[in-house]
């Protein structure tokens, strides 16, 4: 990827999202979606004088686990409780499928432009911003949201201890975050000044069941690789932001790769599970924004300095990016 996909605008609201869509047509509507339906309502709402009467030519890129377990569970629980197991709400079902989240966002404020749902685990947003600026690259959208979502339930919860084996120390958390992507070419003409650009991504898997040292060893090949492709050095970099999702040899891996990778460097480390918890698929876009809100502090204008993010996931995923703030 050459450097310089702009990124602006992001939000996370801890209000009940019921509470900021409203009460008209959000009958069907369960949590998970309410998050995104709000969260990129503020998103627009705030980028309203930029877009202007372009709405409709927008498009979407959502990433996820699963769509919403809580609505998945309560709608199968439906088909054994029920006097027969067709007694389900039909209403209910979009809300049990992947995908459900970001058709509904679309319909609801009108977004034509390209619509898609991506899964990967914990490195979800990590995939779902390179596909989204892969996208913009060929041509298929100029002006994208993309960002991450999850909900935390009894399900969830529930899930997340089989997941974790008795291994997490880290509280569950839940939220949404939703970035606007668009090409260059859009920011110059809307006299725009992006809060950030997406430099570059790398990404690798190990075996689920490699232990730390192994998972170390491939995120930090990913990080090399990463910087060299960009001729970055780690002297370079102004910040990395680290997942740290309470996975005890996750976390351990993930700390190894940095320090053997940024020996030396002293970059500024930011941890956002630390305030919210693990959010799973929804974590790497908490640290992209947490990278965005600790830039805001600085005196340098925006675009001066580069930042890195990692990820690892229980399932062997390996991730980073590579972003200028």
């Amino acid at each position: 990827m050459s450097d310089g996909t702009p990124l602006t605008g992001y939000l996370v609201d801890a209000r009940d999202p019921a509470e900021l869509i409203g009460a008209q047509g959000s009958r069907t509507v369960d949590r998970m979606t309410s998050m995104v339906i709000a969260v990129t309502s503020s998103l627009l709402a705030e980028q309203a004088a930029a877009i202007g009467d372009g709405r409709s030519g927008i498009g979407l890129v959502l990433g996820t686990s699963t769509g919403s377990i809580n609505s998945i569970t309560e709608f199968v629980k439906d088909t054994f409780v029920q006097a027969k197991p067709y007694f389900v709400k039909p209403a209910d079902f979009p809300n049990t499928v992947m995908n459900g989240a970001a058709g509904r966002t679309a319909i609801w404020h009108g977004l034509r432009g390209l619509n898609s749902t991506v899964s990967g685990g914990h490195v979800t947003a990590f995939a779902a911003l390179r596909y989204a600026a892969r996208m913009i690259r060929r041509g298929y959208a100029e002006t994208l949201l993309v960002g991450a979502v999850e909900e935390l339930s009894p399900p969830v919860a529930w899930a997340a201890t089989k997941i974790r084996g008795g291994n997490g120390v880290t509280p569950l958390g839940e939220g949404c975050v939703m970035f606007l992507l668009e090409d260059q070419a859009t920011t110059r003409r809307r006299g725009r000044r992006p809060l950030a650009s997406l430099v570059d991504f790398e990404s690798t898997v190990v075996a689920p069941r490699s232990g730390p040292a192994e998972r170390a060893g491939a995120l930090a090949g990913a990080i090399t690789t990463l910087l060299a492709r960009s001729g970055t050095s780690a002297a370079d970099l102004w910040a990395v932001s680290l997942a740290q999702s309470g996975n005890a040899d996750l976390d351990r891996a993930e700390l190894a790769a940095i320090d053997e990778v940024l020996a030396g460097a002293q970059p500024r480390r930011i941890v956002p599970s630390r305030q919210i918890g693990d959010t799973f698929s929804a974590s790497g876009a908490f640290q992209v924004a947490a990278l965005l809100a600790c830039a805001q502090e600085r005196s340098q204008p925006p675009g001066s300095r580069l930042a890195l993010t990692t990820s690892l996931g229980f399932d062997g995923a390996a991730a980073c990016a590579l972003i200028r703030v």
